[in-house]
């Protein structure tokens, strides 16, 4: 006689796809690299965040250094230029809401920190 586990006493491994957080995260970044003028956008996003990073107002006050203040500012920056290419962004269907959940899945703090190192 087989043995089926219950819900609750399975073991799920930790979500992870291609060494990236989740399947979402890495579609994110494989998309943003793959195209010459997405990459180049990218990276510039990463820079000007770097740049700006040492002088922004939690870095002022001591909240975040300036490598946690690039991060968080890029990734702000990177989520806010995804979410303005959503071409079903202003159309309430099941489609917008399905992209709409899989880009809340994304790690932008993972997606910036691998343009950041890539500088």
């Amino acid at each position: 006689m087989a043995y089926a586990l219950s819900f609750t006493e399975r073991k799920e491994p930790p979500m992870t796809y291609n060494g990236w957080t989740n399947y979402e995260t890495w579609a994110v970044h494989l998309w943003l690299t793959n195209e010459e003028g997405s990459y180049r956008h990218c990276r510039e996003l990463a820079r000007e965040a770097r740049e700006s990073a040492p002088t922004c107002r939690q870095v002022c006050q001591g909240v975040w250094q300036p490598d946690e203040a690039s991060k968080f500012l890029l990734s702000d920056r990177l989520k806010e230029s995804v979410e303005e290419m959503n071409p079903l962004a202003d159309q309430p269907s099941l489609f917008s809401d399905l992209v709409t959940a899989a880009l809340s899945e994304v790690d932008w703090h993972e997606v910036a920190q691998a343009f950041l190192d890539d500088l």
